[in-house]
């Protein structure tokens, strides 16, 4: 239901992969005919809904393919799929756990908790990964100004359920940039949402990214992110200031 094939790292700008038809198409299609509106909320794009909101609970009640799809995110295979993928780029960018030590566990991050720095009350230990996959959706004005992930993130799996040239979408992309010209960024690689295209990177201190402001589309950029996550940091500090969601 997933395309789960281990596929070459791209390494420039920074280490990711993309691929398209990413979910079985019958699934895909279900998602996508069935994927909610957004509430305003908090969250990257300010429209979002996130997995322990009652209206999430309710599509999962109500829809077997959402339900589906949220149970494979929900899986140990997921995270070793996620952890073989990007098992060098762990090992080269400085990751504190072993890759080979990286464990799934259930657990629902609060939208408290996912805006702090720190996990209030951490429940499980650095090796033991929890998976979030958030719904979300962008409007016009939507942005992300040059960032890196929270330390304590694993990786970024993102799933466009839109496509920019059916939206006439203008601006919007998702751009990747290099790490090595942070004041330049001359480095980079634009991508484009198209339907059922993902994109997947580490979130290491290398993986900076931003989205440009959205000025015009005709539907909402629709996406699914979903994010490995520990409770404590899994990167080294290096006292850099763009880091966020």
């Amino acid at each position: 239901m997933m395309n789960l094939e281990i596929v070459p790292v791209q390494t420039s700008p920074m280490d990711h992969v993309l691929k398209d038809g990413f979910l079985d198409p019958d699934l895909y299609q279900e998602l996508l005919r069935t994927f909610p509106d957004c509430e305003a909320n908090s969250g990257p794009t300010g429209f979002s809904v996130f997995w322990g909101d009652p209206r999430y609970d309710q599509l999962l009640a109500e829809s077997p393919a959402w339900r589906t799809f949220f149970e494979m995110t929900q899986s140990q295979g997921f995270v070793d799929y996620c952890v073989a993928q990007f098992h060098q780029t762990y090992v080269d960018h400085g990751c504190k756990v072993n890759p080979d030590d990286i464990r799934y566990v259930r657990y629902i991050e609060t939208r408290a908790d996912k805006e702090r720095r720190h996990i209030l009350n951490p429940q499980h230990a650095i090796h033991e990964i929890f998976v979030r996959p958030d719904i979300l959706q962008g409007n016009i004005g939507y942005d992300r100004k040059v960032h890196i992930d929270h330390r304590r993130r694993l990786m970024t799996v993102l799933i466009y359920f839109c496509d920019a040239v059916e939206n006439a979408m203008v601006g919007g992309d998702l751009v990747l940039l290099s790490a090595e010209l942070f004041h330049g960024f001359r480095q980079k690689r634009v991508v484009r949402p198209a339907h059922n295209r993902m994109v997947a990177f580490a979130c290491s201190n290398e993986s900076f990214h931003e989205v440009p402001r959205t000025v015009q589309q005709a539907r909402p950029r629709n996406f699914v992110q979903i994010t490995l996550s520990s409770s404590f940091d899994l990167w080294p500090d290096l006292s850099m200031k763009h880091h966020a969601s």
